[in-house]
Order: structure tokens, then C-alpha cells, then sequence
């Protein structure tokens, strides 16, 4: 599980066009998700804006199984829409599925005697 990305955490950003000079990356931007503090700064998310050399930068993709303000809580190596990723997140807040979550989700499945040998003789 990654750590929880916030207001001020810092991103890298690749890009080099229009050119010659490249987009540098910046700290994610105000205002992020106000009423949800992580380590006393606003929370992340999908959608937010991040300073970079050129163009605002924005994060991509955020953990769509955590919501704050309804968008996906960003974290530590999300994409950016440059290229980029965030590259920095607050190490006492970790989100998204850790692998024992997915064992224990699974071990919670109904068990079916006739699934179960319809999958042991491949029909599914």
C-alpha cells in the first residue's frame, strides 16, 4: 500500500515539449480536498493540479477503492498527465489494497461444491 499523497507533496514530470527546456515537476497544488487532512495537509485526488515548468501538470489516476470528496485518493507513484509521477506521500498513511486485504476478501467468498468442480475440470 502506498503512502497517501497531499497538498505540497512533490511530483516528477519527463516531459521536454514544446522544448528544448524540460518540465521539471512541482508540489501538488491548493486546494486538494480541504475537509480530509493527512499529516495536517488537504488530501490529494484524481483531478488535482500540480506545478510544473510549462503547463499545469495533473494527476491521472488516484485508488479507485478510496473516495475523499468523491474522487480517487491519490498516492505515491500515481501517474500524472505529463509522464510523470507523484513522488512523494506521507509514510504514516498508506491507501489502496494491501495483498492480505485481496486473500481475505477471497477467503470470504460463498463456497460453491458444484463451482468448485466445474473449475477443477476447466468448464468455468
Amino acid at each position: 500500500m502506498p503512502p497517501a499523497a497531499r497538498v505540497t507533496d512533490m511530483h516528477v514530470c519527463p516531459k521536454v515539449e514544446p522544448g528544448p527546456v524540460p518540465h521539471v515537476g512541482g508540489p501538488i497544488l491548493p486546494a486538494g480536498e480541504p475537509t480530509v487532512l493527512i499529516g495536517f495537509m488537504p488530501a490529494a485526488r484524481e483531478g488535482d493540479m500540480a506545478v510544473c515548468v510549462g503547463p499545469p501538470d495533473k494527476i491521472s489516476r488516484g485508488e479507485a477503492s478510496v473516495l475523499i470528496g468523491n474522487k480517487p485518493a491519490a498516492r505515491l507513484g500515481d501517474p500524472m498527465e505529463h509522464g510523470g509521477t507523484i513522488v512523494l506521500g506521507c509514510p504514516t498513511v498508506l491507501i489502496g489494497s494491501s495483498p492480505q486485504g485481496v486473500a481475505l476478501s477471497a477467503a470470504t467468498a460463498p463456497f460453491c461444491e458444484e463451482c468448485e468442480k466445474n473449475r477443477r475440470r476447466g468448464i468455468e
